[in-house]
């Protein structure tokens, strides 16, 4: 009966989530650069879609004038595009394991500023999750009236980041395959229009006045200034968004992973600069005035186009690609956390591969936080909005000046044109992120500036528990010396007993070699000498660690290591245990289990439970006895700068 709910449960899991992928495939699941480009590329080239209408909601505050600077505005935002793709190539190259603007930042300005790279990233793929999302619901509520009302958007738009969640943990090829096509032919029918619309202007010319949509422009006695400027220069950066993940998920890219990535890089810069500076030129041309529920986009799309198959398409896919949008964070901040959690400032679960090879426990974090925000802000995009974009300038900033400081300490070759380049990219970003700042405080930027340092301080507060656990659970040589003593004088005592006499036998299963692997298997060994320590090799640096550590300390007890090409611990376990009840060599097996307790309960969410998860799934073992072995820390008053996490080798 259990075997076949087990089976059952098996196929119902494959059924939703695909076949567990075996780390040995892992190169297999990667993507390459056209695939790169729908999972890693769609927020930017979706966000060059709104940018215009970003650029002329400002510039129009000067009246008919701003129509003469729209197109200066999208060059230097394409100027802007240039230097980052610059930043991030570099990015990419130095740091191959990936990480973006939070490796660059803590390794060449210092961990505060890494962290704070690492928050306001956080943040920024969470906000475009559920701003992207929130936009593609509005935009559907003049086609669908149930959506109209607040509560049904609330739950289209949760059930929509479900449905993107679920995607991903697909794994990235599914996800790339299923967004393939309706990127790619949104930007293949963008192309068509701006291509169409130049070819006209060009060949025939036009009136402004004979195309125009009919708004009024209000007239501005004081004309352009530079705030003015300013502000749609900044509006119209909104088209770089996203721009960030390609360099965070470069272990994401199939072999040469580097070079695969700065090719999607360049792509996406392509993109993004051609759309931008096209849809300005014909909207400037056009003397188009963005208005609510009627874009740029749409406009251009019906004068070019009319009511023909391709306006269909490209405000269908237009529509589909803000949705898809909300795949690049799905992508990005499950990496991200992984790297933070191996450095310590996330929780260590954030690490772990799941059955697809994708870091499921950050998409089901992504999933939650974004939904909560949905539910908090009601599904209001323009509620939403102002905190958007802020948390990509900072990152921007953050890498630019970064390299700039490495390439004026370094001074290579060709320092002086790199040193200018990244200078350039970290200053423009930083201006543009000051006017983000002082144009939207009052509409919601100041929740930024509040949450960003909360989560500085848990990021350190994480680390600094983690360091703790560490001190306390360091192997010494007194630890060592001691457990060596415990199993000689056992030895001597058990000296004229047969070993097959014991008929009781006792798993211990191990992760690594601390305090509390050596206390429960002292327990276990002065029970009976049937003891073997089993450690599931999910993760092939950490069994090879545990086997060097394990010889260099010469641990008598016999440890067994069982493969997990699937990276499903818990489940090998039982396998392997099921193994050893079939050779009824014992009477009773029991399993005990190293539990760390920490000194206060909420810090059980820094942990995965695994332990916990192994008694609840032995419970329903007739034969199989568990016992858990709590171990309790000392507590100990250490300084906080005298913290720092020591990694074995």
């Amino acid at each position: 009966m259990a075997n076949n709910n087990r089976l059952l449960s098996l196929k119902l899991r494959t059924l939703i989530f695909g076949h567990p992928l075996a780390t040995q495939n892992a190169e297999e699941s990667k993507v390459g650069v056209l695939g790169g480009i729908p999972v890693f590329g769609s927020d930017i080239i979706s966000s060059e879609g709104y940018a215009p209408d970003e650029i002329l909601y400002v510039l129009l505050l000067a009246g008919s004038l701003g129509y003469a600077y729209v197109l200066k505005i999208s060059a230097a935002i394409v100027l802007l595009v240039i230097s980052i793709f610059l930043v991030y190539r570099k990015a990419i190259q130095k740091y191959p394991e990936g990480g973006g603007s939070y490796t660059i930042a803590k390794a060449y300005l210092g961990e505060n500023y890494g962290l704070i790279a690492g928050a306001s990233l956080t943040l920024d793929y969470i906000l475009t999750v559920a701003v992207s999302v929130s936009s593609a619901i509005e935009n559907l509520t003049g086609i669908i009236p149930w959506l109209a009302p607040t509560e049904h958007k609330v739950l289209a738009d949760c059930l929509v980041i479900l449905f993107m969640a679920w995607v991903n943990l697909r794994g990235l090829k599914e996800s790339a395959r299923l967004f393939s096509i309706p990127v790619y032919l949104y930007v293949s029918t963008l192309a068509l229009l701006i291509g169409t619309g130049v070819v006209e202007i060009l060949a025939h010319g036009l009136t402004p006045e004979a195309v125009a949509t009919g708004q009024h422009i209000a007239v501005s006695s004081s004309g352009m200034t530079f705030f003015i400027l300013a502000r749609a220069f900044a509006g119209g950066t909104t088209a770089l968004t996203g721009f960030e993940a390609v360099s965070n998920g470069v272990t994401a890219f199939k072999k040469p992973a580097q070079k695969g990535a700065i090719h999607t890089l360049l792509i996406l810069g392509i993109i993004v600069s051609l759309g931008l500076i096209g849809l300005t030129y014909l909207a400037g041309a056009y003397h188009l005035v963005p208005a609510e529920g009627n874009t740029v986009l749409n406009q251009l799309g019906l004068i070019i186009f009319g009511k023909t198959i391709p306006y269909f398409i490209l405000m269908g896919t237009a529509a589909a690609i803000l949705v898809i949008a909300s795949s690049t964070p799905y992508a990005g901040l499950p990496i991200l956390l992984s790297l933070m959690a191996r450095d310590g400032y996330a929780p260590r679960y954030f690490k772990n591969l799941g059955d697809r090879l994708v870091y499921s426990a950050g998409i089901w974090t992504l999933f939650i936080v974004s939904s909560v925000l949905i539910i908090v802000f009601h599904g209001d995009t323009h509620a939403m909005l102002p905190l958007y974009a802020i948390g990509v300038f900072i990152s921007f900033s953050l890498t630019g000046l970064g390299l700039a400081k490495h390439t004026l300490h370094e001074r290579g070759e060709k320092w002086l044109s790199d040193f200018v380049i990244f200078c350039f990219g970290g200053v423009v970003s930083f201006l543009v992120l000051l006017i983000f700042i002082i144009t939207k405080f009052t509409e919601g930027a100041w929740i930024i500036l509040i949450i960003m340092p909360l989560l500085v301080i848990m990021f350190r507060g994480i680390r600094s528990i983690y360091a703790g656990e560490i001190r306390d659970l360091e192997v010494t040589p007194q630890a060592i010396d001691d457990f060596h003593k415990h199993v000689t004088k056992i030895k001597r005592r058990r000296a004229h007993v047969e070993l097959a006499d014991y008929k009781n036998k006792i798993i211990v299963p191990v992760y690594d070699l601390n305090l509390i692997v050596l206390e429960t298997l002292t327990y276990a060994y002065a029970l009976t000498p049937q003891v073997t320590a089993v450690h599931v090799a999910s993760d092939p640096n950490r069994t090879a660690k545990l086997l060097k550590h394990w010889a260099l300390h010469h641990i008598e007890i016999p440890l067994e290591i069982v493969e997990s090409p699937y990276r499903a611990t818990v489940q090998d376990l039982l396998k392997y245990i099921d193994k050893v009840e079939k050779k009824g060599n014992f009477d009773t097996i029991t399993v005990a289990i190293a539990e760390y307790v920490p000194e206060k309960i909420w810090q059980n969410v820094l942990h995965n439970q695994t332990g916990q998860l192994m008694k609840l799934m032995l419970l329903f073992r007739k034969r199989i006895l568990v016992t858990s072995v709590p171990y309790h820390p000392v507590p100990k008053e250490i300084p906080s700068d005298k913290i720092e996490i020591k990694s074995k080798s």
